[in-house]
């Protein structure tokens, strides 16, 4: 499947993993006409989960010599160019080719036709990876000649430093003393924005503390991505026991000058009073009085008059005048309808009376 379909992410695409064999190809087949020939694989594509990562699954490495065991150039011996992930497979520099019409925008550099011959990839059980031994005359001298691996065990790890990770031991199998050495990779060659080695290597922060960081506050705001909806991994509601006790200021010995801090301070938030005393409550208000009196216009002398002691308990009155008044008209209405239902029911029991009827 498509690389392009394929590693669509949840916000602009789908998973088409999830979707049925046929639906799967119907999507394949579109996005392959949909690109360009001199742009897609003879050989589809491989889920992520199912691409080589190590160097014991692919089992060659680029500028291995490796013996070709099947197809038109079967028994020669050939050099690898690269290595094909999506498709797990190899470029090599003798392989059949095919005719493919290359944009103008894609050529290369020497290019001067449309047209030209694109290798073909090569799975890499079709290989055998070509080593040389030393032997030993009888005589004493020394030779060289090339074996090829039929089949390869890999035991043991080393760190190489050209390839900045543990490589594991290429041995051949049932002659598992003769070791195959990884091909070394070509140096790459620094352009005018590359770090030097020195420079990347020097250390230019020292922590002072491992509980305390002299870095601001919002730093860790500062680095995320502000439009981010996905959870962080720090933004976590709890933390382990291990998180807490990392978290936790080491307990340091106090000396005498700093307990004599302590307890002068101690004692003067103990001297601070709770609550005002009566003079700063009186002198307060003085000062408050004073400036009130001295307010010359007259929007906000009303508005002070409206808020003060004597307007607030004036509409308490006010309002309890005012309830006390409706209580009493709701009581006189109520005292007007039962003289109302019992005057209506004297005149409908005479009248009833006067036609001859029973009432019950």
């Amino acid at each position: 499947m498509s690389s392009s379909l394929r590693n669509l992410s949840k916000r602009y695409g789908t998973n088409l993993d999830r979707f049925p064999f046929f639906l799967r190809k119907m999507f394949d087949r579109l996005s392959r006409e949909a690109q360009l020939p001199a742009l897609t694989s003879d050989v589809p594509e491989l889920p992520i989960e199912k691409r080589f990562k190590r160097p014991d699954q692919w089992k060659v490495e680029v500028g291995d010599r490796v013996l070709i065991t099947e197809g038109k150039y079967k028994g020669h011996v050939t050099k690898v160019l690269a290595l094909h992930h999506p498709t797990n497979r190899i470029f090599l520099e003798l392989a059949e080719t095919k005719k493919l019409v290359v944009p103008k925008q894609f050529w290369q550099a020497g290019q001067s036709t449309h047209v030209i011959d694109y290798p073909k990839t090569v799975h890499p059980s079709n290989v055998k990876v070509v080593g040389t031994i030393v032997d030993t005359a009888a005589d004493g001298t020394e030779r060289e000649r090339d074996i090829a691996a039929d089949q390869l065990v890999f035991k043991g790890e080393y760190w190489d430093e050209d390839y900045g990770k543990m490589m594991p031991y290429r041995r051949v199998k049932f002659h598992e003393n003769v070791i195959i050495p990884w091909p070394r990779p070509e140096p790459e060659e620094d352009c005018a924005f590359s770090t030097a080695k020195e420079a990347a290597e020097e250390r230019t922060y020292v922590p002072n503390c491992l509980v305390r960081t002299d870095a601001p506050e919002n730093i860790v705001e500062s680095l995320r991505d502000p439009i981010m909806k996905r959870a962080y991994k720090w933004d976590k509601k709890y933390i382990t026991r291990s998180e807490a006790k990392r978290l936790s200021s080491p307990e340091m010995p106090i000396s005498e000058a700093k307990k004599a801090m302590f307890e002068e301070k101690r004692k003067i938030r103990e001297a601070i009073p709770s609550e005002p005393s009566v003079e700063t409550i009186e002198l307060v208000g003085k000062l408050v009085a004073e400036k009130l009196n001295a307010v010359t216009d007259r929007n906000f002398a009303a508005y002070v008059n409206s808020v003060g002691p004597d307007a607030r308990q004036k509409k308490k009155e006010a309002r309890e005048s005012a309830r006390k008044v409706h209580e009493e008209k709701i009581r006189e209405a109520e005292e007007r309808n039962k003289i109302k239902n019992r005057t209506e029911g004297k005149y409908k029991l005479r009248k009833a009376k006067k036609k001859g009827s029973v009432v019950f």
